[in-house]
């Protein structure tokens, strides 16, 4: 479950859950996080900056790999003049909600229900791919990377925006037992290391120009803390955990929490290159 307060996020959202979301528990919940996510500012630039290494040119034919509800589809559409873009995404339910998004708008967007290992069109259908926190969620990022530049013409730019989710820091006094919890969060992605990669990945798949950007975002703590109660819960659970431990751990968390001076951030990489002929 997840409710928003603001820019920040109470009770908790598994985030490992994307892998399927229409099997999930709460697909909603999903939905209502990608959108909380949204209103973080040091997110929300580096979205703006995604989108600028595409270098979009008027009357382009873009995609979206993993497109979520559509938010990125949409501003894609905005940013070139006769800009046609499409949205694909693994989940009906997340197609639904695009599609739902885009009605009214005016904008020259499509949605459709697609496997970014396999996608539908053919070789050098588009002059720029974005790639928006997808590659966490998929064994296999050579793979669809691969897949990327097939339908992307030569001289197109593919731009990924990644999460380092073993990367990320928190300002507890007890760093063994927090190290526990971030890698079995890590763990729990099938790519949670996946961004620290990302740049050799395009290299190794023939783009050129290929550049990164690394970022270290803050996050609120209630946000943080959001995402990490599934996993200390499932710990617990699996006796992977003291649940004393645990308590402890989460009563000093939501004290340093309450202070304002709690510090969490984590690490996104922003990788973009060229498609040669």
């Amino acid at each position: 479950m997840l409710a928003e307060r603001g820019d920040h996020m109470t009770q908790s959202i598994d985030l490992s859950t994307f892998r399927d979301v229409d099997g999930a528990p709460d697909p909603p919940a999903l939905i209502r996080f990608l959108d909380a996510v949204k209103h973080q500012p040091a997110l929300a630039e580096l979205e703006h900056r995604l989108v600028e290494e595409l270098r979009l040119r008027p009357g382009m034919h873009v995609l979206d790999a993993g497109c979520g509800p559509g938010t990125q589809t949409l501003a894609l559409a905005r940013a070139g003049e006769g800009t046609t873009a499409i949205g694909v995404d693994a989940s009906r339910l997340m197609i639904e909600e695009a599609v739902r998004r885009a009605e009214g708008t005016g904008l020259d967007v499509s949605f459709e229900v697609a496997d970014v290992k396999r996608l539908p069109f053919p070789d050098a259908a588009f002059g720029a791919v974005l790639a928006q926190t997808v590659f966490e969620h998929v064994p296999d990022a050579a793979a669809v990377t691969a897949e990327l530049v097939r339908v992307t013409r030569p001289g197109g730019r593919i731009a990924a925006l990644s999460i380092d989710t073993a990367s990320a820091v928190l300002d507890h006094p007890d760093a063994w037992t927090t190290r526990r919890i971030t890698e079995t969060w890590a763990d729990g992605f099938a790519g949670g290391r996946v961004g620290r990669s990302l740049h050799r990945l395009f290299r190794e798949a023939g783009l050129v120009d290929a550049t990164v950007d690394v970022r270290a975002a803050p996050f609120p703590a209630a946000f943080v803390g959001a995402l990490l109660r599934p996993t200390t819960a499932r710990m617990v659970h699996d006796g992977e955990l003291d649940p004393d431990a645990a308590n402890r751990w989460w009563t000093v968390f939501e004290e340093r929490a309450a202070s304002g001076a709690f510090v969490t951030a984590s690490l996104w990489f922003l990788v973009a290159g060229t498609v040669t002929g």
